[in-house]
């Protein structure tokens, strides 16, 4: 009884939470609710079952990927004799995007839209509802939405894009997405980037000839569509 009331006590310790459940800060700092430490039990199973399970992007994470992907954005401009290449021309698209945390944090950014795709209808509500009340002195795109929707079956939009994702798939799905990313540029030439926390399948990235990798550490990677074959 002592050993079970211990260990409940230690569940409610903000340490074990963020060990747990990841940075809590951006919750209470933005009045929004994208931690996973309140999903419940229902919801993580069946994401289990079709997916991944749910985990919410660090903030720290996040912003070091978005400077390496701006950062290539700009070099891939000058390599090509273009004017500076802006992250304002990119629809951000977040694969598997949960509560929206991600979305939140992209909206920081000068991207043109941003879009979220999930599959799971209350982490789609959940978003929705953070979107609606999120505020920050830094929001710079407020054209911001969420489908709940299986991502196989997600059609990307023309212009150049900046796809996220947190290992939300399987091995498989993941390699039905690509494809279908794959299919969209050979009909609609464009600059696309693809953002992979959590790289337990790049190779299916590396493995791409139409990918070639522009930034990484041990926890992420970015990959660009090859200029010769954009």
């Amino acid at each position: 009884m002592a050993n079970a009331t211990w260990d409940a006590l230690v569940e409610l310790l903000p340490s074990h939470r963020k060990t747990a459940f990841g940075d809590l800060d951006y919750d209470w700092e933005h009045s929004v609710d994208t931690t996973r430490s309140n999903v419940g039990a229902g919801t993580q199973f069946l994401t289990g079952l079709v997916a991944r399970p749910y985990f919410a992007t660090e903030p720290w994470l996040f912003r070091q990927i978005m400077e390496a992907l701006a950062l290539s954005i700009q070099q891939s401009a000058v390599s090509q004799g273009l004017a500076q290449g802006a992250l304002r021309d990119f629809t951000f698209i977040d694969l598997g995007s949960g509560k929206g945390r991600v979305l939140l944090m992209a909206s920081d950014y000068p991207f043109k839209r941003i879009v979220g795709v999930e599959f799971t209808p209350n982490l789609v509500s959940t978003a929705e509802k953070n979107i609606a009340g999120y505020f920050s002195d830094r929001q710079r795109c407020r054209k911001i939405e969420t489908l709940c929707m299986d991502a196989r079956d997600f059609q990307f939009p023309s212009g150049p894009l900046v796809v996220y994702l947190f290992n939300p798939f399987s091995e498989s799905t993941f390699a039905q997405v690509l494809e279908n990313l794959r299919r969209s540029l050979e009909q609609s030439p464009r600059p696309v980037y693809i953002a992979y926390r959590f790289t337990e399948f790049e190779g299916l990235l590396t493995q791409a000839v139409w990918l070639e990798k522009v930034a990484g550490e041990e926890q992420w990677a970015v990959y660009g569509n090859r200029h010769d074959r954009a």
